[in-house]
């Protein structure tokens, strides 16, 4: 890939180059030299379009990748990777464009730690033990199992269960009945309301929901998160009742994170959205998500790519280890133990796909950062 031979670019520093410029923290200066060999290179060319292919099938929010210390990424791989100390050599051109090049490709492995990057099954992976089901419960004492395809009559409604959503018909003529769906560790789920409201559970959720809107208001209750797209109806307003919040809605897609014991954020996508707590009224524009902190209700902008958990991924932008975490203990159904608050407390930015075994969630979390852990009878340690 050598532009020029009296200016001796290396393979590794044109490399290094062209992962800047994935990243977006290439130097203008650079990204010409770059635009130059991807012009007269064609193996700088091909290795360009593997870049773009591996990173781009993912769907992957861009902006993760340019928001990414590489300087601290090194510091975190260099031991595990060459098994020297950066400062061991001596700081020639093209040496520190190789430093920088596996530095900025540990960067963006950092990126993807939990598990797109490594597909390998592990000898013992961890799977559900199959006795959390999702269930219905309905108000009067009847428990509906959701495990299989089904459909039965319960009193207020006929309701259908089909590829993991739930659908119904509410019965006319009898009092309002109102039903719980509870929705386990490591599952989701889908619910079809009685308005055509559809609602995406994440696990270890609960939605409490009338078989029957009444004529005057539409009022579901969550605990845990979930995705709305409420179908619109100006004259008959929908609410969503949690213990932070009450969120009212005009017709739109949002979504609400409101798990016990965790910090609170209702995320509106498009239509129009208000939080209310005690008595405080905060409105939501496209692109914007309330959230809780020590004094009421707070405001701020958000990326809808990150909300692509009814997808099987979760991406975190700068969060800590202990936020993170709670996802690990929600989606594999694990307790937490740590060792050190200094652990928790890092931050990482990233994504979790579920369908990787936990094991490798963990394996590549030690690769990438140097955290320890150890899952033993169901307790994940971190050290």
């Amino acid at each position: 890939m050598h532009l020029n031979k009296e200016m001796n670019y290396t393979n590794e520093h044109i490399k290094a180059l062209l992962v800047e410029k994935l990243a977006g923290t290439i130097s203008p200066e650079d990204e010409l030299l770059a635009d130059a060999a991807l012009a007269e290179s064609p193996e700088a060319l091909a290795y360009w379009h593997s870049l773009e292919q591996k990173f781009n099938a993912t769907g992957r929010p861009a902006k993760f990748l340019s928001d990414i210390d590489v300087e601290k990424s090194w510091e975190a791989v260099n031991n595990r990777i060459l098994g020297t100390e950066i400062t061991e050599v001596a700081p020639t051109v093209g040496r520190f464009r190789t430093w920088h090049y596996i530095a900025a490709s540990a960067a963006i492995l950092a990126v993807v730690f939990m598990g797109l990057l490594w597909t390998r099954e592990p000898k013992n992976p961890i799977r559900s033990n199959g006795t959390n089901q999702v269930r219905l419960q309905i108000d009067g004492g009847q428990t509906v199992d959701l495990s299989a395809d089904r459909q039965i009559d319960v009193e207020g409604a006929e309701i259908s269960n089909r590829a993991k959503e739930l659908s119904y018909v509410a019965a006319t003529g009898t009092e309002l009945k109102w039903a719980t769906l509870s929705v386990p560790h490591t599952k989701d789920y889908k619910v079809k309301l009685d308005d055509g409201t559809t609602v995406w559970l994440n696990a270890a959720s609960t939605l409490r929901f009338p078989f029957r809107f009444s004529a005057a208001k539409r009022e579901v209750y969550l605990t845990g998160e979930a995705y709305f797209e409420v179908a619109k109806n100006k004259k008959v307003p929908f609410v969503v009742h949690t213990n932070f919040a009450d969120i009212q809605v005009h017709g739109t897609a949002f979504n609400v994170n409101a798990y016990e014991n965790e910090s609170f954020s209702a995320s509106l996508v498009e239509g129009s959205v208000s939080a209310v707590k005690e008595n405080k009224e905060v409105i939501l524009q496209p692109g914007q998500e309330v959230f809780s902190k020590s004094d009421g209700l707070g405001l701020r902008s958000f990326d809808p790519e990150l909300l692509s958990w009814r997808n099987g991924t979760y991406y975190f932008h700068r969060k800590p280890l202990a936020e993170i975490a709670q996802v690990l203990v929600r989606w594999y159904d694990v307790k937490l133990d740590w060792k050190t608050a200094a652990t928790s407390s890092q931050t990482f930015t990233g994504e979790i796909d579920k369908s990787q075994p936990l094991e490798v969630v963990l394996s590549n979390l030690q690769l990438t950062s140097g955290i320890n852990s150890k899952l033993q009878n169901g307790v994940l340690t971190f050290y």
